[in-house]
Formats: C-alpha cells, structure tokens, sequence
C-alpha cells in the first residue's frame, strides 16, 4: 500500500501540477490523483509531466473516469472523451481510473439497470483495457441514498462484485471506500467476506464515521478523517490491518467530507493534517 493525495477530496486548491507533487513529496505521499487533460491545461506534455514526477519522486496513481454513466444520452456524448484520456494517462504511467455509481433509479427496476450498468461498464472496460489500465467502481453504502428514489439499486460490497463478475473483464474491481463499507454493514475488515484477493481492489478511499448512529440514518456527509473530533464509529485499524492480510499493494486516499478541513485555508497545513489522520491507522 501507499499513500496518494486526492487534492479534491480534502480541500486544497494546489496551482497546477507542480505545486501538488510538492505537496505530496513535503508530507509523505507517493503519489497524487490527477487529471491527464489537466495536464494539456497546464501545457504539460508527457515528458514534462514525467521529469516532474521524477524529481519529486511521486507518481500519478488514478485519474477518475470521463464518462457519465447515469443515462444513455450522458453515456453516449461522453463515451468518446474515454480513448484519449486513456491514451495520455497511459503515456504517464497510470494504471487505474475510478468512478462512482448511483444506487437508485426513478426510470428501472433492479435487473433492468443492472444489465444497463454492465454492457456499459463492459464497454469502458474493455477500452481501458487496451491501455493497460484498471476500472474501479465505488458503491453508495448509505440506506438514506439507495431508498431516495424509485428503484433501489447497487448498494452493497457483494451486490458490486456480483456486477463486476457479470462484466466479466480482468480489469474491472472496486474502489473500497471505508464509509459506504461501513453504511451497508461492514465494519472494519469484515469487506473480506467479498474480497479475497488485492486484486479485486483498484483503489481505496479511507474515512471514518460518527459513533452510535443508526446506520439507516447515516448520510453520505458528514464523514470525517482518522482521529477528526467527531469520527471514531468505524474500526478504521481493523480496516486497514484486513487490507494488509490480503497484501493490497495499490493506493489509498483520503475523502472525509470534514467541516475541520473546509475552514483550513493553508495547503501544507492541510496536507500535515491528513498526512498524519493517515500515518494514525497505516499498519506497516
């Protein structure tokens, strides 16, 4: 395992490229999320991008998936942003591209959606394949989300395998997130009643919840960091030792949705706080 700086997911507001590979190497990160179109934004070329990794010894570890997957129209005008993106990410070495999906639907049933989900998955999967590069998918663990609107849909750790399985690619897995692991009804390592091998994780979101709340009443916010004042439902070192027994080798970010952070303004601060939540429950 490894610790990667999600710039986004814990308000810092980096200038460019650079400036997020500082901050990563000054507080012990190995790698950052970061964006390969970014990158053309910045007028970064690819072998700029990897003499600037290379001095500040830290790699890009994922980038979050271009395509929309809520509906056929979204799908199909987004689907063409994927071959390019996933060319460049590949030029930098960039082996996983992660997304979320929404565990309702007002329009289809369970087995409707489900087969919708898995002939697109399937097709973004199969082109990032060709470059190389892992898909994770993330599910929405929280009872408050799933039962909002018509149709429940995907919401659980084993309902997520079970899609990953019917699309039937060698480079489809999740994206494990602490908190909607912990809303579904799995605490700590108990993930490894589903996931057995490293390989079946593309990357991990670590974050922890309030204690003593009824998990049918737990929001997809607030959720907070290791040791944040308010935190300490989850068994956030039993979460962490399981992915060690499994021998997961990939990276791990931070996404709490912490209030303490959005009133941080300074990044190094900011990038010392989650630095040292993280370091609180690494089991080396």
């Amino acid at each position: 395992m490894y610790k990667s700086l999600n710039s986004g997911n814990v308000n810092i507001q980096a200038n460019g490229f650079a400036q997020t590979l500082a901050l990563a190497r000054n507080h012990g990160f190995g790698a950052v999320s970061y964006n390969p179109v970014s990158l053309e934004t910045e007028r970064i070329d690819a072998f700029q991008a990897l003499d600037l990794m290379g001095q500040y010894g830290v790699i890009i570890s994922d980038f979050g998936l271009p395509v929309q997957i809520t509906g056929k129209n979204e799908f199909n005008k987004s689907f063409p942003m994927l071959e390019p993106m996933a060319r460049a990410a590949s030029r930098l070495g960039i082996r996983r591209c992660c997304t979320w999906m929404l565990s309702f639907s007002n329009d289809s049933e369970y087995a409707e959606n489900f087969k919708r989900h898995t002939d697109m998955f399937r097709l973004i999967a199969e082109v990032l394949d060709e470059y190389g590069i892992l898909l994770g998918v993330e599910f929405l663990g929280p009872a408050s989300i799933s039962n909002s609107g018509k149709y429940p849909f995907i919401h659980t750790l084993k309902q997520l395998m079970e899609l990953c399985g019917a699309v039937g690619t060698d480079n489809m897995g999740v994206l494990l997130d602490a908190h909607h692991c912990y809303c579904s009804g799995l605490k700590g390592g108990e993930f490894t009643q589903y996931i057995r091998n490293e390989r079946e994780i593309v990357l991990v979101h670590l974050n922890d919840d309030a204690p003593g709340i009824p998990l049918d009443d737990i929001k997809d916010s607030p959720r907070y960091y290791p040791g944040e004042q308010g935190g300490g439902g989850n068994d956030l070192h039993g979460f962490m030792g399981a992915l060690k027994q499994i021998k997961y080798t990939g990276p791990v970010e931070l996404e709490p949705f912490s209030e303490t952070l959005k009133e941080i303004k300074d990044n190094e601060q900011i990038a010392k706080i989650i630095s040292e939540s993280i370091n609180s429950v690494w089991i080396s």
